[in-house]
């Protein structure tokens, strides 16, 4: 069957003509072959220009069909949702207007911080008189306060972090650190709680041993805030996989699961600034988890792709870059690995988590 004159690059470059956002048409050369007039006066896009000067060819080279990926263009940021048609990959830019935060906002966290550690210091010496035999009423009440806890805990860290991402001040120290490690270590300890929900979380490496320049809690963060969005659309009988594996100068860190999956209207803004409509339970937090996770891929120099249908799940990539130096091997210890890392998952996956697992024992 002949090719559909309506995929040709000049008609479906007219139908974009009137877009408000940026769109472009790239070929299977990966050369521009139609920039519609915002592409052209926000984006500098022109027909023939090499497409990877706007979109890493980590990116264009990926072989999802349809997908969302996060990029930032010099101090612009955007969504960009790439679809594969025949022989022309069409991108649209949704550039993000990341708005001053109030000055005060990241004080105004660090207040309500302090005043959650006086409340868990308050509900730690009330629990510490609850014994094993104690009143199960008394019991569930305790589980239920900490889980509470845990839950503003969430809230008031995705917003400090958020606010930390939009000023570029998102505290940053990064040290010689393997990833397979850390990755393997925060999967191990979820899977302990998923095995609960009936849903299975496991861990692949193609290697034993990935070094590279990051900073581990950070990166901790964002798997966390990765496996409780997995587990937040999984059921019983479902699964999870994380897989690390490297494609050239950068590692792919990859979150997948066969959970319910993302709606097509609401795919464009999973990593907006702003929480999604969707998620008006309060269980649900800020609703920045992704946005969070997206400003820390991005705060280590990577990209990060979103793709999803509904019923057959979601599967997240993160690629960073492999930074390392030989010098600074040889003079800095790898990074320790966290030894509170329960605190960490109880705090991502509150929302997923049935109450039980907020007691002493679960607890450092």
């Amino acid at each position: 069957m002949g090719k559909d004159m309506s995929l040709q690059p000049e008609s479906l470059g007219a139908l974009f003509d009137m877009s408000r956002d940026p769109v472009l048409g790239i070929d299977e050369g990966q050369t521009i072959v139609f920039a519609n007039p915002k592409a052209a006066s926000l984006l500098g896009a022109r027909v023939g220009m090499a497409a990877s000067d706007l979109l890493p060819e980590h990116i264009l080279s990926d072989p999802a069909e349809q997908f969302i990926v996060t990029l930032r263009l010099g101090e612009k940021r955007a969504n960009v949702s790439v679809q594969r048609l025949e022989g022309v990959t069409v991108c649209t830019y949704f550039l993000l207007q990341s708005d001053a935060v109030v000055p005060g906002s990241v004080r105004a966290m660090q207040a309500m911080s302090a005043q959650l550690m006086t409340a868990r210091l308050a509900m730690d010496a009330l629990t510490s008189h609850i014994k094993a035999d104690s009143d199960p009423v008394l019991q569930d009440a305790s589980a239920a306060l900490y889980k509470q806890y845990y839950l503003m805990r969430r809230s008031c860290l995705h917003m400090g972090q958020a606010a930390g991402i939009l000023q570029n001040e998102l505290p940053f120290s990064p040290r010689v650190t393997d990833l397979g490690t850390v990755c393997r270590e925060l999967c191990e300890t979820v899977s302990v709680l998923s095995e609960s929900m009936g849903v299975s979380v496991t861990f692949r490496a193609d290697f034993s041993i990935y070094l590279t320049m990051a900073d581990r809690d950070l990166i901790e963060e964002m798997l966390a805030n990765l496996l409780s969005n997995s587990l937040r659309h999984c059921k019983a009988g479902d699964a999870v996989q994380v897989e690390l594996t490297r494609q050239g100068d950068r590692f792919i860190l990859s979150v997948s699961d066969n959970g319910s999956g993302i709606s097509a209207d609401r795919l464009a803004g999973v990593f907006t600034d702003t929480p999604s409509g969707e998620q008006t339970d309060p269980a649900d937090g800020a609703g920045l988890g992704l946005f969070v996770a997206r400003g820390i891929a991005e705060r280590h120099g990577g990209n990060m792709i979103l793709e999803s249908r509904p019923g057959k799940g979601t599967c997240v990539r993160v690629s960073i870059p492999c930074k390392k130096s030989d010098t600074l091997q040889m003079k800095t210890p790898l990074a320790p690995y966290r030894t509170d890392g329960m605190n960490l998952v109880l705090t991502e996956l509150a929302d997923v988590l049935d109450k039980k697992y907020f007691t002493k024992k679960f607890f450092d």
